[in-house]
């Protein structure tokens, strides 16, 4: 882990039941985010072929898609942070959306209407939202984000102290229903269980407030 505080660290937890004991490498939460949308004009119908942007000027990050025939995009493996999405079509005005906020394993959904004019003209649309409701699978869970890691008071200053305020969790570490074994913890996608006792509040590496970015606990999968 590196020391400089608040790196694009996440920290996931994923509730495992028996059934799925022995899917782990299936069922695994992974630390990165997707967006993904439609792409129409003002009359509702889709654009094919737009050029789809995603940037982050901060980690230097620049990730394109191209809208299908349904005019849908999707681009993966996005580390959670702010990014401005960038939309062009040839006969259409380019789009700009600042403040589209990613959160660790949850996808996040943005559809963008284009407006008829020059590729040179702009509009500019401001998102400042976070998406927090997961609409694209059936899991359930809270991402919980630094200002709350750092600002709420924390035992040893150990966000694993957190996980117990999720619903669903107690504070023995039992999730939905399955014993505290039966569930699996992951820093930027790799297991760090504890192997004798798969405890939540013990995993192999000590973990540090300020170096988590957020993270995200799942009861169901």
């Amino acid at each position: 882990m590196r020391n400089s505080t608040k790196t694009a660290i996440s920290f996931a937890i994923c509730a495992l039941f028996l059934a799925f004991a022995g899917a782990v490498d299936v069922l695994a939460q992974i630390s990165t985010s997707t967006v993904r949308g439609t792409v129409t004009d003002a009359q509702g119908q889709v654009i094919a072929g737009a050029t789809v942007t995603v940037k982050n000027e901060a980690r230097n990050l620049s990730r394109s898609a191209t809208t299908d025939s349904k005019g849908t995009y999707i681009i993966v493996a996005l580390p959670p942070s702010d990014y401005t999405l960038e939309v062009e079509a040839q006969g259409f005005k380019k789009s700009v959306t600042t403040g589209v906020k990613t959160l660790v394993d949850t996808a996040s959904t943005l559809d963008i209407t284009l407006e008829v004019g020059a590729l040179t003209e702009v509009v500019m649309v401001s998102s400042n939202t976070e998406i927090t409701v997961n609409t694209q699978d059936a899991t359930l869970g809270t991402a919980i984000g630094n200002n709350q890691i750092i600002q709420l008071p924390l035992p040893d200053r150990n966000p694993a102290a957190l996980l117990t305020l999720q619903a669903g969790v107690t504070k023995e570490g039992y999730v939905a229903g399955a014993r505290s074994d039966q569930s699996n913890i992951t820093l930027d996608g790799v297991d760090i269980n504890e192997a004798q006792t798969n405890a939540l509040s013990a995993p192999v590496l000590r973990l540090n407030a300020e170096a988590i970015q957020e993270f995200r606990v799942t009861t169901t999968n």
